[in-house]
């Protein structure tokens, strides 16, 4: 995720900012995320529709910057948040605690990651949840109680919400330690790690994909 980050950012050619784009867009759809690499793909295309036809369209100065930002950070960043995506949904926080412990990073980095790791999901589910039942009693954007007072989203919603996470945070910080997370000496897991040999085989493809554009540009 970081190699892609860093590539997209040092790089300007087009077509090597596209192959960069196609490795973690390429691994989200073998791994049937299939609506979210479709999504990727497409805002990268429009942001490099973007770029290319920028010199060409006698566009207002305000829409024109826009316009450079939006498409400067899509390319720069999406193809990290694409790779982020494919990591977080194929690596479960036992497997990444573990890798992490095994090439030696510390504890105070290895526990708020095994935290957050579970905090995601159960803030996506807490927020779902708040969503719902502020629906079932007509408080959404749009509604007629929301125009008569804008503040009740935010007093309904996002109130409860914050103090959920607040609850759910330390909730799972208190699971992360009954878990024996702080114990000191070498611990041992059920999470299968190392690398396989389809790991060698993607990463001497990637590696070719990304030197072969590179000396084309």
């Amino acid at each position: 995720m970081g190699i892609v980050a860093v590539t997209e950012l040092l790089n300007g050619s087009n077509f090597f900012t596209a192959t960069v784009a196609a490795i973690p867009i390429a691994l989200l759809l073998q791994n049937q995320q299939i609506k979210l690499g479709l999504w990727y793909s497409a805002l990268f295309a429009l942001a490099m529709l973007s770029k290319t036809f920028q010199g060409g369209l006698e566009l207002p100065l305000l829409v024109n910057m826009i316009a450079v930002l939006l498409s400067g950070f899509v390319l720069r960043l999406a193809p990290a948040f694409a790779m982020a995506a494919y990591f977080v949904a194929t690596t479960t926080a036992s497997e990444c605690v573990t890798s992490l412990s095994r090439i030696g990073v510390s504890r105070k980095v290895t526990i708020p990651i095994s935290v957050v790791f579970r905090f995601a999901p159960t803030m996506g589910e807490e927020f779902r949840s708040i969503n719902d039942a502020m629906r079932m009693r007509g408080i959404r954007l749009g509604a007629k109680k929301f125009w008569r007072n804008p503040l009740m989203l935010l007093e309904y919603r996002f109130i409860p919400l914050v103090i959920s996470l607040a609850k759910i945070g330390n909730e799972l910080s208190a699971a992360a330690l009954t878990r024996g997370l702080e114990r000191p000496g070498a611990h041992t897991s059920i999470a299968k790690i190392g690398i396989r040999p389809v790991d060698v085989v993607v990463v001497v493809l990637a590696a070719v994909l990304l030197v072969t554009a590179y000396a084309a540009t």
